[in-house]
């Protein structure tokens, strides 16, 4: 099983409630990092019998650190209309709520849609453009390869635009 999956792994335990655990592999310095939090947030809310549609939106207000250990979500349904639901859910350790959350299902239906971007024409192939150098930028942007036509990492405008 994936370090996610098994993060995120709850365990119905009666009516609107589930049980789970922290991860060690998520862990942070005081306590999981708040997207695997999010993410068992709005999975207990998945799981649910009673859940119609998909996600289409999640808030999550950290009331507390989550420790780690065992927690229980309680997650339930609070109103439900043609197209959509909207959930309370919560995170509890002991007696006290660390996270409250609310999410929004949706239905899917047919609709109007926008039409999808297209690549410009006549740029050379990625492989040919030189790479951007990164090592005075954060960690995090050197886990991309950029390359530019035109432009660059800090251009602001467009002349033609």
């Amino acid at each position: 099983m994936h370090p996610f999956d098994e993060a995120i792994k709850l365990t119905p335990i009666g009516q609107d409630r589930f049980r789970g655990a922290t991860s060690p592999a998520y862990a942070n310095m005081v306590g999981p990092f708040g997207g695997i939090t999010n993410a068992l947030l709005l999975h207990a809310a998945m799981l649910h019998t009673k859940r119609l549609g998909e996600p289409i939106a999640l808030t999550v207000n950290f009331a507390g650190p989550v420790a780690d250990g065992d927690f229980e979500i309680q997650a339930s349904p609070v109103r439900t209309n043609r197209s959509t639901q909207h959930w309370s859910i919560n995170l509890v350790q002991g007696e006290t709520i660390q996270a409250v959350a609310t999410a929004v299902f949706a239905q899917r239906r047919e609709g109007w849609s926008a039409t999808e971007a297209e690549a410009p024409t006549g740029l050379p192939e990625p492989a040919v453009l030189p790479k951007v150098s990164l090592e005075k930028a954060p960690a995090w942007i050197a886990r991309y390869d950029m390359r530019f036509a035109d432009g660059g990492l800090f251009a602001t405008s467009h002349p033609d635009r």
